[in-house]
C-alpha cells in the first residue's frame, strides 16, 4: 500500500509541476502574448504601441527574408510582411540625450515576453547601415502575425538573422550605460 501512495504522490506531483511549468504549453500561450509594446526609459515621450498605432506610423512593407539560425540553416521565410523600423519608433518617442557626445553610451534593449532580448547601440540605429533594415513587425502575408506574438523584431541585413530575432516583443527600453572611470593600471 505505501509504495501505491509513494507512486501517487509523485505522479501528482510531476503533473502538478507540468501543469503550472513555464515549459507547458498552456503557460507558453499564457506568458507570451501581448497586445502592446511599451517604450519607455530615456525617452521624452514614453508611450504604448499597438497595431493600429504602428499602422498610423510610416509602414514599411518588404519581401523575402529569411530567418537564418547561427547553424546556417533557414528556419522560415517571410514572403511578405509589414513593419516600422525600430529607428523611427525612437524618434516617436524621442531620446532623451542632454550631451550628443555620450550617444555611444546609449543603449536599445527589445525585450520579449518570454524572456528573450537583443540589445542594439544608439550608433548602430542611427548612423550603420543595420539601422535600415531593424523592423518591429505587425504584418505578414497580409496577415497579423499570431504564432510568435503580435509584434516581431529583427534585422534584415544581418547575415544570421537567428539570433536578433526577437518573438513576442512587449518593451522597447532606452537606457545609458553607466561609464565608471576604470581604475586599472597599467605596470
Amino acid at each position: 500500500m505505501k509504495k501505491f501512495e509513494i507512486l501517487s504522490h509523485a505522479v501528482v506531483l510531476s503533473l502538478l509541476l507540468l501543469t503550472f511549468s513555464p515549459f507547458s504549453a498552456h503557460a507558453k500561450a499564457v506568458w507570451r502574448e501581448s497586445e502592446a509594446v511599451r517604450v519607455s526609459g530615456l525617452v521624452e515621450k514614453p508611450f504604448t504601441i499597438t497595431i493600429e498605432s504602428l499602422k498610423k506610423m510610416n509602414v514599411s512593407e518588404r519581401k523575402n527574408a529569411a530567418i537564418v539560425c547561427v547553424s546556417g540553416e533557414t528556419r522560415q521565410t517571410m514572403q511578405s510582411f509589414k513593419g516600422v523600423l525600430l529607428r523611427d519608433i525612437l524618434d516617436t518617442a524621442k531620446i532623451v540625450m542632454p550631451n550628443s557626445r555620450e550617444r555611444g553610451e546609449y543603449q536599445i534593449l527589445v525585450r520579449s515576453s518570454d524572456s528573450y532580448n537583443v540589445l542594439f547601440s544608439y550608433d548602430e540605429l542611427y548612423f550603420g547601415a543595420a539601422g535600415d533594415d531593424i523592423l518591429l513587425v505587425f504584418e505578414e502575408d497580409g496577415k497579423p502575425i499570431e504564432k510568435e506574438g503580435r509584434f516581431v523584431l529583427f534585422c534584415l541585413s544581418d547575415k544570421v538573422t537567428g539570433p536578433r530575432l526577437v518573438k513576442w516583443v512587449d518593451r522597447i527600453e532606452v537606457s545609458k550605460i553607466n561609464l565608471a572611470p576604470s581604475t586599472a593600471q597599467c605596470k
